[in-house]
């Protein structure tokens, strides 16, 4: 049971406090709980994020010296709760925030000592990835980004980006998909 109300709380899930004290009994303190809890989540977390086998999971633990029955718990709830968590985890692993807009315009550039400078402004309408915790349904705002550049200054951008593109795409594997 406690292993299951783990990895209810692993995904997000608040996990009553009393109800943790009652399943662990009276003969542990506050603060030995909250171990047994981090420990429980450091194993049934780190289980699912790298996807170990439920037999090697088993091994390891009695070989740490966990009683067979607690092992057997341990991976009967990580059997039974593993794809939900891997889902949860992958939600909650690093986002950028997404670029859903972008408007540009040239304008001479009044700060410059050639009448001929102009200055680029770009605006970038980005938004941001919602938190895994976050339960508002409402849409996530566009975040104005903007900057100004000469032209100089946008070329080289330019060429930065396109190489950054280029070393990204030749380290992706191939995509099957597109091939066909």
């Amino acid at each position: 049971m406690l292993a299951k109300v783990v990895m209810q709380q692993a995904r997000g899930v608040a996990a009553d406090e009393e109800r943790l004290a009652k399943l662990l009994g009276d003969k542990l303190e506050r603060h030995e709980i909250k171990g047994v809890i981090a420990a429980l989540h450091f194993i049934l977390t780190s289980s699912a994020r790298y996807n170990v086998a439920e037999e090697a999971l088993a091994l390891e633990l009695q070989q740490l010296g966990l009683p067979k029955e607690h092992t057997e718990a341990l991976v009967v709830a990580l059997r039974d709760g593993r794809a939900p968590l891997q889902e949860h985890l992958a939600e909650a692993s690093l986002r950028l925030p997404s670029l859903e807009s972008l408007r540009w315009r040239v304008h001479a550039d009044p700060s410059g000592e050639d009448s001929r400078a102009h200055a680029v402004e770009l605006l970038l309408g980005v938004r941001d990835h919602p938190s895994p915790t976050a339960v508002s349904a409402a849409p996530i705002p566009l975040r104005p980004l903007g900057f100004r550049c000469d032209a100089d200054t946008l070329v080289l951008l330019q060429a930065e980006l396109r190489a950054a593109k280029e070393t990204i795409e030749a380290a992706m594997p191939p995509n099957p998909l597109k091939q066909a």
